[in-house]
């Protein structure tokens, strides 16, 4: 909608900002209010969503924009004033903006989590510094005040937009979106839901969709969450810094972040990747199983009945009936009773049969009889 006149402008601010955004919708209820002159803010929202102005700063320089409508060669300074008026109005509305069955207020107790301000002052400000020409020519503000658009406007929130940018950047690679496209994702939620669609666009362009089940991503989701968040936590106090030493600071934290979310995408995917102990299998038998293996029925019994000493009375300990050792390999088939004869000979200590004879020369040969490759036989804890 082309607005004419400041009334205007205000009652069409909010629908403004989300056809611009494409956000589900606004929160606001339709009031702004001047601004305390000792808060020393251009704009601020409250918790009730109404808007609040300041006076010299936001309110007089749009009215006097509508009132020299279409005066063009207007100086850069009178220029530059109208413009952040403007990007004040649409930055104070972009917080507004909510997903389908949320509004702005359902972020009042998460609010005070200092990596949630960070993050929701960062985007607001990155999203409607950037869209601000968009927001200008779906209100017809070009024609209004001609050079508007191509005006300077020094940004806000100096402490916040770098580490902002910067993770948004981070984020827009690591998912293909573009960093574009995920402030926009970011600005369109409350501030509690900023680091959780973060968390949620990492997540499902990662591997992770296809190894953890559905009825775990929200959990997986909220790790990823809040490995992100501590980054941001001191971003508010880089204020006190000079601008070169606070940007970097700021766009450091920003990346550390990010960097942290794909550092448990990582953590969740090696956990993921494991087998389950019901599903791990034991490719070696200890040497106490083998020695207990090998024990003859009188020695086990033994064991399993406890030692009795001369004069004792009673029965000694009981421990339940005995189960034989179970190996995890594959049970050998029974030999035939000539051949379990021998090997029994053969363990026992007996003297070797005394019909076994040398082979001559002619009669030795390879067991593969056939250059034929045979089929191999697989380990059983082996996963073909």
């Amino acid at each position: 909608m082309k607005v004419t006149s400041y009334q205007e402008l205000m009652a069409e601010q909010a629908r403004s900002a989300v056809r611009v955004s494409g956000a589900h919708h606004s929160s606001w209820n339709g009031r702004h209010v001047a601004a305390a002159p000792e808060r020393k803010v251009r704009g601020a929202v409250t918790w009730d969503n109404t808007i609040e102005y300041n006076d010299e700063k936001v309110n007089a320089p749009i009215k006097e924009m509508f009132a020299n409508a279409r005066v063009y060669n207007q100086d850069a300074e009178t220029l530059q004033w109208y413009r952040e008026a403007v990007k004040t109005v649409f930055h104070e509305n972009t917080h507004l903006l909510a997903a389908e069955g949320s509004d702005h207020p359902d972020a009042m107790q998460a609010f005070k989590d200092p990596s949630v301000r960070a993050l929701e002052e960062g985007v607001t400000e990155v999203h409607s510094y950037d869209n601000l020409n968009r927001y200008i020519d779906d209100l017809g503000l070009e024609e209004v005040a001609p050079g508007i658009s191509s005006a300077d406007a020094d940004p806000s929130y100096r402490q916040f937009t770098p580490a902002a940018r910067r993770f948004t950047e981070a984020i827009g690679r690591d998912t293909g979106l573009g960093s574009v496209e995920v402030v926009r994702r970011l600005a369109v939620v409350n501030a509690e839901q900023k680091f959780r669609v973060a968390a949620e666009l990492l997540y499902d362009n990662s591997e992770l969709p296809g190894m953890v089940p559905d009825q775990e991503r929200d959990a997986a989701v909220r790790r990823i969450e809040a490995a992100m968040k501590p980054a941001f936590a001191g971003v508010d106090d880089l204020s006190k810094l000079d601008g070169d030493q606070l940007r970097r600071k700021s766009a450091k934290a920003g990346a550390a972040a990010a960097r942290a979310g794909q550092d448990e995408i990582r953590t969740l995917k090696q956990q993921w990747n494991m087998p389950a102990p019901e599903q791990q299998v034991q490719r070696a038998v200890g040497p106490e199983q083998n020695r207990a293996s090998q024990q003859g029925p009188a020695q086990g019994e033994a064991q399993g009945r406890g030692a009795r000493g001369p004069g004792a009375q009673g029965p000694g300990p009981v421990s339940g009936p005995q189960e034989p050792m179970r190996t995890s390999g594959p049970q050998r088939p029974a030999l035939p009773p000539d051949l379990a004869a021998a090997a029994r000979a053969g363990l026992g200590g007996s003297q070797p049969l005394r019909s076994a004879t040398r082979l001559a020369a002619d009669q030795q040969g390879s067991r593969r009889t056939t250059t034929t490759p045979g089929h191999e036989r697989q380990d059983p804890g082996r996963q073909v």
